[in-house]
């Protein structure tokens, strides 16, 4: 038997959230874990990632999603992957965050020519 149950934009959304949140504790029960193990505390971690103890302690918790430049910060701090903290595998990092690595890596090439030629200009004149 078939079922017919539809679900409303407003059901999807209050599903979307719960997920979020789960993921949320998810994060934040991994970074408290991995914190300890290394011996520091949250405090010492805020300080370290430029964020105040009370907001470390909200994304221990699962009460604070991580930004990009947050989980960047704190995969560096913790030695994790940064893309762990974004729910996505680190090869979809660039595409997620709507960037093409080809045209990034295009425009990091223009853009280091640019500093040496720059730079040679500057040599040159002297």
């Amino acid at each position: 038997m078939m079922s017919n149950t539809t679900t409303t934009p407003a059901t999807e959304r209050a599903q979307a959230a719960a997920a979020a949140l789960e993921f949320d504790g998810q994060v934040g029960a991994a970074l408290h874990r991995q914190r300890r193990s290394l011996g520091l505390t949250a405090s010492e971690v805020a300080r370290r990632i430029g964020i105040t103890q009370r907001q470390m302690s909200r994304v221990e918790l699962g009460l604070e999603p991580v930004s990009l430049r947050t989980a960047i910060a704190l995969g560096a701090a913790l030695g994790m992957a940064p893309a762990w903290f974004l729910g996505v595998e680190a090869a979809q990092v660039p595409e997620t965050l709507g960037i093409a690595l080809n045209e990034a890596h295009e425009a990091w090439a223009q853009n280091l020519m640019l500093h040496i030629a720059r730079a040679a200009g500057t040599a040159m004149e002297h």
